[in-house]
């Protein structure tokens, strides 16, 4: 008699486990390891000091791609990740944010501070770099290491419309190893709804593995 009870339990138990295991998501096939970033990216903050992606070493960070003259996309990208830096306040020690400029010609760390200040959403505040640096070595740099190009328009409509460089409108989730493991289209209309939750999910996993 007991000794059925005890393989009746065991039997609920297990099926129980199964059914858990199957009902969660496996975050670590959905969150491969893309790129290592072999070497560091260095430059000036919006402070004025140096700074280097070695620097985030130990953390998880968030990059995007802007520029202050943008007239579309770049205010709506740094929107999303001052929403980020938000929702993980409680989690500042371990995360990161970093707005690279495409153009450091004109994006000095004067002016992407005014440019943060004025948008009034405390955007560089804590744990948050804007990064400027050589134009040309940023460039490089992301486009061999992030795969992120940049490209400049010729037609005057274009230009005026939609800004003088056009770029891809995304985040990119590194982890604490200098690890690139996903590429988010945050205004991709239902994909970025569906990118907006993902990240969330995606930094939590990572945060959790410190």
């Amino acid at each position: 008699m007991i000794a059925g009870i005890a393989i009746a339990l065991g039997l609920v138990i297990f099926w129980n486990v199964r059914v858990l295991r199957r009902s969660q998501p496996d975050v670590l096939l959905q969150l491969p390891v893309i790129k290592q970033l072999d070497k560091p990216l260095e430059g000036l903050n919006h402070r004025g000091e140096e700074v280097s992606f070695a620097d985030l070493r130990g953390k998880v960070w968030v990059l995007a791609y802007f520029y202050t003259k943008c007239p579309a996309g770049c205010e709506g990208v740094m929107g999303s990740m001052k929403e980020l830096q938000n929702e993980f306040a409680g989690q500042a020690e371990g995360l990161h944010f970093v707005g690279l400029s495409m153009d450091p010609d004109n994006d000095t760390p004067e002016s992407m501070a005014a440019w943060g200040k004025d948008k009034d959403r405390g955007m560089g505040d804590g744990n948050w770099w804007f990064m400027t640096g050589d134009t040309k070595e940023i460039r490089n740099y992301m486009s061999t290491h992030f795969r992120l190009n940049v490209t400049t328009r010729t037609d005057p409509a274009e230009i005026e419309a939609l800004g003088e460089l056009e770029h891809e409108f995304k985040f990119v989730l590194v982890d604490q190893n200098g690890a690139i493991r996903y590429y988010y289209d945050v205004l991709g209309g239902q994909t970025g709804d569906a990118h907006a939750l993902k990240i969330r999910r995606d930094i939590k996993f990572l945060l959790e593995q410190s």
